[in-house]
């Protein structure tokens, strides 16, 4: 009886969320397809929360960046481009896991910290000319050769590999 009833609450909790979350688009300016994104992310959470499930954490935080980062980029919030606040959004979906595998004492892996913090940093490259104090020749530099930290790293995990 208890395995039927966890697959009826994971679909209950689905239907709650993305049905709550499709109504909202209906009391507020708000395109379906962050909404849609948004509700599932959020049903995938509760129920990576509620079931312990880290599968549905990875699910439910991705969908949750993605859409808050299609909703704030359709709003225009801080006059920054969708593209850069997509970035920030799927790059705090991705720390998010992270955060949420440790405050559940959940598996605590800490591959989601490798594409979340790329996902900020390529998003904080697109705000540099915003808020830097550099000099214009030194940004055009970071943003033509910050592959070659990429590289660097690469090398430095592959010799950690092959040592060990």
């Amino acid at each position: 009886m208890a395995s039927k009833a966890k697959p009826n609450l994971v679909l209950g909790i689905l239907m709650l969320v993305v049905g709550g979350a499709l109504l909202a688009t209906r009391f507020g300016a708000l395109d379906t397809a962050p909404a849609w994104l948004l509700g599932l992310g959020v049903g995938l959470a509760l129920i990576a929360i509620l079931g312990r499930s880290y599968a549905a954490l990875v699910g439910g935080m991705v969908l949750v960046g993605l859409g808050a980062g299609m909703l704030l980029g359709d709003r225009g919030v801080g006059g920054l481009h969708s593209g850069t606040w997509m970035l920030v959004g799927l790059g705090g979906g991705f720390v998010g896991i992270y955060l949420l595998g440790l405050l559940l004492q959940m598996r605590s892996h800490w591959w989601p910290l490798v594409p979340g913090l790329i996902l900020l940093g390529v998003a904080g490259s697109r705000l540099v000319h915003r808020f830097t104090l550099l000099p214009p020749s030194v940004v055009i530099a970071v943003r033509a050769w910050w592959p070659a930290v990429l590289v660097v790293a690469g090398i430095w995990v592959v010799v950690r590999a092959v040592r060990s």
